[in-house]
């Protein structure tokens, strides 16, 4: 009940104003072999805790009775080195920005990884996993933690709400719902983000950017969401509020031939009255595309281009049913090869008003 309260003042709310996610960076720092900006607004963001409490914690939670060890022993002994992203729309692992390690209130230092995204997105867990603590924290706002293969803990902290059913000793399958992106805990007044940790196995917290390189598929996310959307008391309100935010995401779905679930349907409304792919197998793109670029309209055209003989990458990111939201070379290439075939100049991979106007008619 509460959920669906705040789902529908977040809805209300969108229409108002834009959903963007806002960022507070006020300096740069270089990791990784790149610069970013380093954002210095969440200085209470995380747990508070030393990080031997949180060791200590984090060993009793997964050895609480014998029922859930066995659970977690099904795991594995393997971990996945490969961790896909847990916000289930309208984030790219192009959009991070390393923050782990940097430096918080009281000499701490952050340990996680802040994901930046639309207040109220489903967060869904990257593997198979186990509950095994759930619960509200002065620091930690809503919080969910999950044993993981390989002996790992992963931490989702500041949700606006866990799940629907999520509970402790509840086993996960990969893409099963954790909680709807916050800023509940010490990162209330702040922009929504989810705090993300990653435990190894003698409960260090590690860094999990290097490891956060893997997208959810477009055909995963609508079956993912489906699960989602049965398990919710307020399926159309949650609809709704997907539609407004990630709307072409649902478009390029439903061009590429996905079931979508009923309400996204009804969301949507008839295929022609809002900006996306068209009726006559055209693209309609509200802003110019380049090369550096983000977006939900980066997605589309790459599912267009894929579907329409103009492959953005044979395997891997920008693959059909692994489109991104990046605008990178490889859709700069497609692009290019786009241009030629309908004779547009100049031929730069720029998606200006002449490629949407020609992308828009087909």
């Amino acid at each position: 009940m509460k959920y669906n309260i705040f789902l529908a003042a977040v809805f209300a709310l969108s229409i108002i104003m834009s959903s963007n996610v806002t960022s507070a960076a006020t300096a740069t720092t270089t990791r990784y072999g790149r610069t970013y900006y380093s954002n210095q607004f969440y200085n209470n963001d995380g747990s508070g805790e030393a990080s031997t409490t949180r060791q200590a914690r984090i060993r009793q939670y997964r050895g609480q009775s014998s029922d859930l060890q066995n659970k977690i022993s099904a795991l594995g002994t393997t971990a996945n080195q490969i961790v896909t992203m847990p916000v289930l729309f309208g984030v790219s692992i192009n959009d991070l920005t390393p923050n782990f390690g940097d430096p918080r209130s009281g000499g701490r230092t952050h340990e996680g990884e802040d994901i930046m995204a639309v207040l109220g997105t489903p967060i869904v867990t990257p593997t198979d996993a186990v509950v095994i603590r759930t619960g509200v924290g002065e620091t930690e706002g809503n919080y969910v933690y999950t044993a993981n293969p390989g002996g790992e803990t992963f931490v989702y902290m500041h949700l606006n709400t866990i799940g629907e059913g999520v509970v402790s000793g509840l086993v996960l399958k990969r893409g099963d719902l954790i909680g709807y992106v916050g800023n509940t805990g010490n990162a209330a007044g702040g922009p929504a983000h989810l705090h993300f940790e990653i435990h190894n196995s003698s409960g260090t917290p590690v860094d999990p950017f290097p490891r956060l390189s893997g997208e959810i598929s477009l055909q995963d996310k609508i079956i993912y969401l489906t699960k989602i959307l049965g398990q919710t008391t307020d399926a159309n309100t949650l609809s709704k509020f997907l539609v407004l935010n990630f709307r072409n995401t649902f478009l390029s779905a439903r061009s590429a031939g996905l079931v979508l679930p009923q309400s996204i349907i009804d969301a949507l409304g008839p295929i022609n009255t809002n900006p996306g792919i068209g009726t006559g197998g055209g693209l309609s793109l509200s802003r110019d595309l380049y090369l550096g670029i983000t977006g939900d309209d980066v997605y589309a055209l790459q599912v267009w281009l894929n579907h329409n003989g103009f492959v953005v990458s044979q395997n891997g990111a920008g693959s059909l049913g692994n489109e991104t939201r990046y605008f990178g070379s490889a859709t700069q290439a497609a692009v290019i090869r786009f241009q030629i075939a309908h004779n547009i100049t100049p031929v730069a991979g720029y998606v200006g008003s002449i490629t949407r106007g020609v992308l828009a008619g087909l």
